[in-house]
């Protein structure tokens, strides 16, 4: 099974429980918008970033393609600190945001400055569990009254569940 239909396999167990997270900084479709966009990817072997990117749309299309792209980069044996780095940089300028903001960033930026897949994996853990100590500074989050304090941010939680599957091959 391809990197994609793996991501997608695991989502599919996930997306109540991102949608929850969500549901307590914003619109409560965070699992939903990734399962989408995966089974997308997963079903256009050819150009799975693109279609990823189309199928889930909005801004979570565009951010979490680049970190899509970095992971194929990743299965094909690119090393992780600059395959992740260029990832990072990429969804920083998309979506005008860098660590701290309670965003993807924050597990991203950590796990990008690993020097080995497991270790990128535990950086984007903590990075993720450090998120629900932050109050949000970008994206609908912001809005909520409490900014999402309590929880970790599900765009953060979404990239060490894509490392994990990567990492440890887990489908759930």
């Amino acid at each position: 099974m391809n990197l994609s239909a793996r991501l997608a396999s695991h989502f599919a167990g996930l997306e109540d429980q991102l949608n929850a997270l969500d549901a307590a900084a914003g619109d409560g479709d965070h699992g939903t918008t990734m399962l989408r966009g995966l089974r997308a990817a997963a079903a256009d072997t050819q150009n799975p970033v693109t279609a990823f990117r189309a199928a889930a749309g909005g801004a979570s299309g565009s951010l979490f393609a680049q970190l899509l792209a970095a992971l194929l980069k990743l299965e094909a044996g690119a090393a992780p600190g600059p395959a992740l780095d260029e990832a990072a940089q990429r969804i920083a300028q998309i979506g005008q945001a860098r660590i701290g903001d309670r965003t993807l960033l924050d597990a991203l930026i950590p796990a990008a400055r690993a020097d080995s897949l497991a270790a990128a994996l535990a950086a984007a853990e903590a990075g993720a569990a450090a998120s629900a100590l932050m109050p949000a500074r970008k994206g609908r989050a912001r809005y909520v009254e409490g900014a999402g304090l309590g929880h970790v941010d599900a765009g953060a939680q979404s990239v060490v569940e894509m490392l994990r599957v990567l990492v440890r091959g887990d489908t759930r």
